[in-house]
C-alpha cells in the first residue's frame, strides 16, 4: 500500500468528503491539521488550499481529484459506476452539492462579516431601512431568512431526487453520495446557524447519512 497523507481541517465539508473516501476504502492513511496559514501554503504550494493529498510524495488537490486518485488506488467499492452516463451523472451531483453548498457558506460568511459593530453609529432611519432591503436582494426578507429558505430549496430538491433509494444513482456510497454527505454533516453540524432544524426535518436525508455513516465508519 502506498503512504497516503491527508493534509485538512477535518472538520471541513471537503476534507470529511476525503475522510469519508479513505475509509470506505479501508486505505491506511495519517491526517495532518493546519495549526496556522502557514501551513496551508507549506502543504500545497500550488494553490494554498487544503484539503491536499500526497500519495507517496505525489500530491494532489483538490477533493475531486482526491477522491478519483483515492478509487485508482483503491478500485474496489468503486466510486463512480462502470457505465459512462451514470458516471458523469455521479460526478454532476457531487458538482452540484459542492459549488451549491460553497454559495450558502460564502453568503453566511459575508453576512456575518456585516453585523454591525454594538457601539457603530447608525444613519438615519431611512437609509437603515433602504440597506437592509437592498441587502435582502430587493425584498424586504431579512438576509439570513432569505439564506435559510435558499438552503431549505435545496434539501427538498435532495428529498425528491433521492426519492426511496438508498443512495444517489447506485445502490451502493458513490462519489456522488460523498459529496452530499459532507455538505449535509455541516449543516447538520449548524456551522450556519438555523441549519440544523432544518435538515431535521428531513428524515429521509438524515437515514441517508446515516447509511453513509455506516459504510464509512472504517
Amino acid at each position: 500500500m502506498p503512504q497516503i497523507d491527508l493534509y485538512g481541517p477535518a472538520d471541513t465539508p471537503y476534507t470529511v468528503k476525503c475522510l469519508s473516501g479513505l475509509r470506505l476504502k479501508g486505505l491506511p492513511f495519517t491526517l495532518h491539521e493546519p495549526s496556522g496559514p502557514e501551513d496551508y501554503k507549506r502543504w500545497n504550494p500550488k494553490t494554498g488550499l487544503l484539503p491536499a493529498m500526497r500519495v507517496d510524495g505525489e500530491l494532489v488537490i483538490d477533493s475531486t481529484d482526491i477522491l478519483l486518485r483515492i478509487d485508482q488506488i483503491q478500485p474496489d467499492p468503486p466510486l463512480l459506476s462502470r457505465d459512462p452516463q451514470v458516471a458523469e451523472q455521479q460526478l454532476s451531483l457531487e458538482d452540484w452539492a459542492d459549488e451549491s453548498f460553497l454559495y450558502y457558506f460564502q453568503r453566511w460568511m459575508q453576512l456575518v462579516a456585516e453585523q454591525p459593530e454594538p457601539k457603530k453609529r447608525r444613519g438615519p432611519r431611512a437609509l437603515r431601512a433602504l440597506g437592509a432591503w437592498l441587502a435582502a436582494g430587493g425584498t424586504w426578507e431579512r438576509p439570513q431568512a432569505a439564506l435559510l429558505r435558499g438552503i431549505d430549496d435545496r434539501l427538498a430538491d435532495l428529498v425528491n431526487f433521492l426519492g426511496s433509494r438508498r443512495f444517489f444513482y447506485a445502490d451502493q456510497v458513490s462519489i456522488a453520495d460523498l459529496g452530499v454527505y459532507a455538505m449535509l454533516l455541516t449543516l447538520r453540524s449548524q456551522f450556519i446557524e438555523g441549519t440544523g432544524p432544518l435538515l431535521a426535518r428531513q428524515p429521509s436525508l438524515l437515514a441517508f447519512m446515516e447509511r453513509v455513516e455506516k459504510a464509512t465508519e472504517g
